[in-house]
């Protein structure tokens, strides 16, 4: 985290277990101030007749940690937005948190809550 520059990182949150939740995580990080600003989708009960989607939007911190390979920890809160397929439409607001321990490729660990429903997942950088 040398560079002052703001940057984005793209970053998959693939489940644990199968039929879980997964997300895509768009973040804007500043290493000047240590903040973080993401967006979010995805989809939560995986493996259901109809798996409900979301949209999410949060802000948090990037800190360095100087331990082995998890080099970069971060938390971000904020809100999310669920919808259901049909047959079921519908949508409701619900509270978003995501966190995560990754190496200077942002590879590791992590984890993200929709509501009640929270999900341990491998993250990884994409394109």
């Amino acid at each position: 985290m040398a560079d002052s520059s703001l940057y984005l990182v793209k970053l998959q949150f693939k489940p644990e277990a199968l039929g879980a939740g997964s997300m895509v995580l768009q973040l804007a990080v500043n290493p000047s101030t240590g903040t973080i600003n993401g967006a979010a989708e995805g989809h939560i009960l995986e493996g259901t007749q109809h798996s409900p989607s979301f949209t999410g939007s949060g802000s948090g911190h990037l800190h360095a940690t100087g331990l082995g390979t998890s080099t970069k920890v971060a938390a971000l809160t904020g809100n999310a937005v669920v919808s259901f397929p049909p047959p079921a439409i519908g949508s409701y607001q619900t509270n978003f948190t995501a966190s995560l321990s990754v190496d200077n490729n942002w590879s590791g660990t992590g984890s993200f809550s929709v509501g009640d429903n929270t999900y341990a997942c491998q993250v990884s950088m994409i394109d």
